[in-house]
């Protein structure tokens, strides 16, 4: 028990509180990756598709060099969308690699993914039938009271040109 003329820091068995500034530990190296054995599959996903983008932006400035200053040089023609490339895979691995927010949220989705039931392939072809038969019947509903309505206003004057006719092939051509 503690007695009110003692300090905290005098008590049994506990540390005196720190003093000056807390050092943060600081990596050595600055391609370390954070928490490297989890969330792999997300961050390889995400940095494949990640490099996808890349190339394909890189292919596209490399197509568009011969229209800027300087871009019929070869030197300038490849260089540039490569230097591109380096940038972007820098980019993403600090990102993917070294960003704890991200880093937490990859690994936190991979482990909501693991608890995902996923449908088996009976119930998918199940529920795609219901759905094409469904597509299809409302269709079917659709046209005919299109058609109904066609005839209505046919009928009536209002619909001046013959639909039906030109959709059945009993409309006189002009």
């Amino acid at each position: 028990m503690e007695t009110p003329h003692e300090q905290p820091s005098e008590r049994k068995g506990s540390r005196p509180a720190p003093v000056g500034p807390v050092r943060r530990e600081t990596h050595a190296s600055s391609l370390k990756v954070y928490k490297p054995n989890q969330g792999s599959f997300v961050r390889w996903c995400t940095a494949a598709g990640g490099g996808i983008i890349a190339v394909a932006g890189a292919n596209f400035l490399h197509e568009q060099m011969p229209r800027l200053p300087y871009g019929d040089l070869t030197s300038v023609k490849y260089l540039v969308p490569v230097a591109l490339l380096l940038i972007v895979a820098y980019a993403i691995f600090r990102l993917v690699g070294r960003n704890r927010r991200v880093v937490d949220f990859m690994i936190a989705t991979e482990g909501e993914m693991k608890k995902v039931n996923w449908s088996s392939k009976k119930e998918v072809i199940g529920a795609t039938k219901v759905v094409i038969v469904t597509v299809l019947a409302l269709g079917a509903m659709l046209f005919i009271v299109d058609i109904f309505f066609m005839t209505v206003f046919g009928g009536i004057g209002v619909l001046k040109v013959d639909i039906l006719g030109k959709l059945f092939g009993t409309g006189v051509e002009s």
